[in-house]
């Protein structure tokens, strides 16, 4: 008989956050639990890290309305579990529903499965504070989130390096918190044909997400700037950006001085199958750049889907990876002044048989590695509780 699988809480939705959708979706096709959905979807423009944007009026509705929603499902929860041993995955933002549940006594507390691959609070003063996140407002939203993921049973998280800062940050016991593979809609990108296109130069050279400090937008800039500033190099690329973000001034602005012959812009976010056909036209896909803290402790969505396309890699040597996954086949950079970036581009452009050993590894990579059958070979073993 198939176990049953409860899932409470209010849960981000859209393309940014593909992880619990695509978690249900994989569990349930493969009938390794059977569904009982007592949660609810988020609309898939809330993002948390912009509450405190907000006016106070309306980031007090926002707060009230996540309290609210996650209360009742919890009260939901409760009422479905009744003292039996059925588990509750609660997706991110989890720790809403758990702070509630952590006033619970233990004995009556569901036995509870989080997402937690993002920290509130690191995503909310520690990666945008320039404070360093000492402040009173951070203080207490870390607080709050350690007593959260403290009342769940198990913690799951994308990275070793988030499993070490997660045990670190919040005072968590280590066997209490997981690392595993995220899970993607990875067949668009599956179906692209791997390898390298045969149409010359300019090559195509592709970043996909938030123009953040975080993902090192100002040194892909840097990097541009040099080779569209040297006359061998510059009409050897065509550099494209997909979608926007706190830097997005910054590139417009860089676009104005440099044209739009040999830089493009898609502000507008893209669904999932206009990401995997702007993959497929790309000849080089550009990761992350943002140097030590949480860039290096994450493997962004955008390698995933790279990598399962089959594409060449460029992106910081400094990152994190689930349990068990070795080092992918990427060009690694070390420094983040553009110099490195674009000498490794030069290199690539250069040299079409790495290029295409680059693309076939990266497949056999995500295959291996990153794949669904990851994702539901490790629920398997968090379902035993071992």
């Amino acid at each position: 008989m198939t176990q049953t699988l409860i899932v409470g809480g209010l849960r981000a939705s859209g393309s940014g956050y593909p992880n619990a959708e695509q978690t249900l979706r994989l569990l349930q096709a493969h009938e390794v639990v059977r569904i009982r959905d007592l949660g609810r979807v988020l609309p898939p423009q809330l993002h948390l890290w912009t509450l405190r944007h907000l006016s106070p009026p309306k980031k007090l509705r926002a707060l009230v309305g996540l309290g609210a929603g996650n209360l009742l499902s919890l009260v939901r929860v409760l009422c479905a579990v009744r003292g039996r041993n059925i588990p509750v995955y609660v997706p991110y933002p989890s720790v809403f529903f758990m702070w509630l549940a952590s006033w619970l006594p233990r004995r009556v507390r569901p036995y509870c499965i989080v997402d937690a691959y993002i920290s509130i609070w690191d995503s909310m003063f520690r990666d945008r504070d320039r404070t360093g996140g000492g402040s009173a407002a951070s203080l207490w939203i870390r607080r709050f989130e350690a007593r959260a993921l403290r009342a769940a049973s198990m913690v799951l998280v994308d990275t070793e390096a988030n499993r070490l800062a997660m045990i670190d940050d919040f005072a968590l016991q280590p066997n209490q918190v997981r690392s595993l593979p995220l899970a993607i809609d990875e067949a668009p990108f599956l179906a692209v044909p791997s390898g390298v296109h045969e149409r010359g130069e300019p090559l195509r050279v592709l970043f996909v997400g938030t123009l953040i400090p975080l993902h090192g937008v100002p040194t892909i800039l840097a990097a541009i700037h040099r080779l569209l500033s040297d006359d061998r190099q510059s009409c050897r690329f065509h550099f494209r950006f997909i979608g926007d973000g706190q830097l997005g001034p910054a590139l417009n602005d860089f676009i104005a001085e440099h044209g739009s012959g040999r830089v493009s812009w898609v502000r507008q976010w893209q669904s999932l199958e206009a990401v995997a056909t702007e993959v497929a036209d790309a000849d080089i896909c550009l990761g992350i750049f943002g140097g030590d803290g949480k860039a290096a402790r994450v493997l962004p969505f955008k390698l995933y889907m790279y990598f399962a396309a089959g594409r060449a890699v460029i992106s910081q040597g400094k990152m994190s990876l689930p349990n068990g996954a070795p080092p992918p086949p990427l060009v690694a950079i070390d420094t983040a002044d553009g110099i490195e970036l674009s000498r490794a581009l030069t290199s690539l452009a250069d040299d079409s048989r790495h290029r295409y050993s680059l693309a076939q590894q990266a497949r056999a990579y995500f295959t291996e590695h990153l794949a669904a059958a990851r994702v539901i070979s490790a629920w398997r073993l968090i379902l035993l509780r071992d």
